[in-house]
């Protein structure tokens, strides 16, 4: 894979045209689609290929929010039933199912088994589905499993975004963390106005993961938190639903819209509110590295660090040690927060900079490194996704501008200092 150093900027809509410093500026291509209009390549004329644009579309992407939130209902269902039965056959108790109370009490018990269940079920459930739905339509040149991999992305994630996102995964943590801290209190002061709003309660909230970790040890609360809804969240979100926005409405309002179901998914209004901006850092890093692999390890290391927090807390809260910046509802210094929001919003900037595109043989004034092509040509594909092209082609990771990789590497600096002189002084009780 290499490195262009100064690339053309590719279209950011469907069927728009390319536009760049160093691209070729009298490239006419067009695509085929649904208006029947003509194929031409330098004022060419080339045979017509239609083009099929994937889904989903709105509607069905709006069926897939109802159909996650259904699923994690039935399966939670399931799990209940499953863990009553199970205690009232061990204790052989049969008032239990009867007392409300106690039932109730019996479920906070196990709890970790409830959710963990529920998590299994839904991701065993969103295999099938994804496996159904990105078989249409169909592809001849490829088996099952690599028109699949196609169409979620299967590249090789490059040491490059590799290594970015690894070092985000705190500050994005903490922006999004303080993000819900502010909406939540915003929520409840709501519910204090309108006494006969539901009060759903978030998974982030403390007392919650509080219970689930009393439950779990902590390689149980990574599975259940960080690995089964990474899979499951990013291979319909990001997988389907997104693949389907972007091709139909370009990437802004792709994105936008798949951030808005994902953030929906969560329920309640202070958590949805809080991953929205998680979301579209996913949803780029996914068109950016065009691997699906992406931002499930993103979102598998910002679950696993909020699981790895909720422990320390607990075991800080035992020693009698401030932990104010683990969890609960404060608010972290502004030294904190504003390089976490910087190098959060600089990080969605710099995937996107430096994407993964490819150069295919064809005609155009590029030199190709290959002696048996005399040009090379950027692929404009009709609309924008994580595939490959069909033939030959070239991966090229286009260069960031200096000044945005400044900025983000001043923001992460500066986020870490501050991060460790405030855990530092919280420590020691200053």
């Amino acid at each position: 894979m290499s490195t262009s150093p100064a690339p053309p900027d590719p279209p950011s809509e469907p069927h728009s045209d390319p536009v760049g410093t160093d691209g070729p500026e009298q490239l006419e291509e067009q695509v085929r689609l649904e208006d029947a209009q003509a194929v031409t390549v330098s004022g060419r004329p080339v045979q017509s290929v239609p083009v099929v644009i994937p889904g989903p579309g709105p509607f069905e992407a709006f069926g897939w929010l109802v159909g996650v939130i259904i699923v994690h209902l039935v399966a939670s269902a399931i799990m209940v039933v499953l863990v009553a039965a199970a205690v009232v056959g061990m204790s052989g108790d049969q008032q239990l199912v009867r007392d409300s109370v106690r039932l109730q009490e019996t479920i906070n018990d196990h709890i970790g088994v409830v959710m963990g269940g529920d998590q299994v079920l839904f991701v065993m459930a969103v295999l099938v589905a994804v496996g159904l739905r990105l078989a249409v339509p169909f592809d001849r040149s490829a088996g099952p499993l690599g028109r699949l991999g196609m169409r979620l992305g299967r590249l090789r994630i490059c040491p490059q975004h590799l290594l970015a996102i690894t070092v985000i995964v705190v500050p994005v943590s903490v922006a999004c963390g303080q993000l819900f801290v502010v909406a939540n209190r915003g929520w409840k002061g709501l519910l204090e106005m309108v006494p006969g709003l539901p009060d759903v309660q978030a998974i982030q909230e403390v007392n919650v993961l509080a219970t689930l970790s009393e439950g779990l040890s902590l390689p149980g609360m990574v599975f259940v938190l960080a690995v089964l809804p990474a899979i499951g969240e990013e291979l319909v979100f990001r997988g389907v639903i997104g693949r389907g926005l972007v091709a139909r409405g370009g990437v802004i309002h792709g994105i936008f819209l798949t951030s808005l179901l994902f953030a929906m998914a969560h329920l309640h209004p202070a958590h949805a509110m809080s991953v929205f901006p998680l979301g579209v850092l996913l949803h780029v890093v996914h068109l950016a590295t065009r691997s699906i692999l992406a931002p499930i390890l993103l979102h598998f290391l910002i679950n696993g660090w909020a699981a790895v927090l909720t422990k320390v807390t607990l075991s800080m809260q035992d020693k009698a040690t401030d932990p104010v910046l683990l969890g609960g509802d404060e608010l972290l210094p502004w030294f904190v927060l504003v390089p976490a929001s910087l190098a959060s919003l600089c990080a969605i900037m710099y995937f996107w900079r430096s994407r993964i595109e490819f150069r295919v043989p064809g005609d155009g004034p590029v030199p190709s490194p290959d002696p048996q092509v005399d040009h090379v040509r950027w692929w404009w594909p009709a609309y924008r996704s994580v595939e490959v092209p069909p033939g030959p082609s070239q991966a090229v990771r286009l260069k960031p501008p200096i000044m945005l990789t400044a900025v983000l590497g001043v923001g992460l600096v500066s986020f870490y200092a501050a991060l460790a002189w405030e855990v530092s002084r919280a420590a020691g009780g200053g």
